[in-house]
């Protein structure tokens, strides 16, 4: 089911958390809504969901109007970051919890919770209690009960926020493949580069309430708006001017034998990052700039080092070097 936002916004008395958000999520496909703390991305989820009411704006899925109908009304599913399972409910009467109240048979709902365990691959655990559960396990059972409710529309708030880091890599890749195979459409907010890239086909960013710009994980990592939209999706090194360029560490590199570098920077440390060695210097001008290098290089501080730009990141330049107001 496709959705449109047309003028969403929320104050909390003086402070505005969402200002006039226009947006439309294809039927289909992941989208992730990231931005800075308090940019008001699970406030937007939870109006969506109908767990806060906008103050101005209407919201549209599958081109009916929801703002008269009730969260249950709605056919959303919703995985808390915090999970939010009942510790006193194993996890079949937890993933069955949503079809309860909406007055479903006990036979039925059991049914059906059983079948949206075995999408999540926790069919087995049915009767375990939840405080029984790895960190892993849980998030799977969440996703179960968002999914028995066969949901229009799924909101994932930071979804892999829980996990310890090794276990969120081989989560982010189950969680990818299990979307893939749903093909509802999926919102997510996050924090976390990785899982936007990882998990969405596009990509909102939002700031200070507002939409700052939306695309693909690509266009926002390689075409940002602003320097904003760039140091939010990782390091960068920004070069003089007020439209100049801003390279990533690996758009540097050690210039061929013999070539002319195209700025020099003395050595202040290095890091070894297991498949890369990353350097920090300072350039002539005082600039900071960090830079990816083989993993065999060894640079001591104070050694000097010259760098070119990779040439096909050339055109990674007329970027705004101060954030675009909202």
């Amino acid at each position: 089911m496709s959705i449109e936002l047309r003028g969403i916004s929320k104050s909390y008395e003086q402070t505005e958390v969402l200002r006039q958000i226009d947006l439309d999520l294809p039927s289909q496909g992941v989208t992730a809504l990231v931005g800075p703390s308090g940019s008001g991305k699970t406030t937007l989820l939870n109006i969506i969901a109908g767990l806060v009411e906008a103050d101005g704006g209407r919201i549209e899925i599958g081109g009916v109007d929801i703002g008269g109908l009730d969260v249950a009304e709605r056919r959303i599913g919703y995985v808390f970051q915090s999970f939010a399972l009942f510790p006193h409910l194993d996890v079949l009467d937890n993933v069955a919890f949503g079809l309860r109240v909406r007055g479903v048979a006990r036979k039925e709902r059991h049914a059906r919770a059983m079948e949206a365990l075995s999408l999540v691959q926790m069919q087995s655990f049915a009767k375990r209690p939840i405080d029984k559960l790895s960190g892993g396990q849980r998030q799977r059972v969440a996703l179960a009960r968002a999914l028995v409710i066969e949901p229009r529309v799924l909101l994932l708030d930071e979804p892999l926020s829980a996990l310890d880091p090794i276990l969120r890599d081989a989560i982010r890749l189950e969680l990818r493949a299990l979307l893939e195979r749903l093909d509802i459409t999926t919102l997510l907010v996050t924090h976390d580069q990785m899982d936007a890239f990882v998990l969405a086909d596009r990509i909102v960013m939002l700031r200070d309430g507002a939409l700052v710009q939306t695309g693909s994980p690509r266009d926002l990592y390689l075409a940002p708006n602003d320097v904003g939209v760039a140091r939010f999706f990782g390091l960068v090194n920004l070069l003089d001017g007020q439209q100049g360029a801003v390279l990533r560490p690996e758009d540097l590199r050690l210039p061929e034998e013999g070539a002319r570098a195209d700025l020099v920077i003395e050595v202040t440390r290095q890091v070894f990052l297991g498949d890369r060695v990353r350097v920090f210097g300072m350039s002539k001008t005082g600039q900071d700039i960090v830079v990816d290098l083989p993993k065999h290089s060894a640079y001591a501080p104070g050694n000097r080092l010259g760098l070119v730009v990779d040439p096909q990141r050339a055109a990674f330049a007329d970027v705004p070097l101060t954030e675009k107001s909202a």
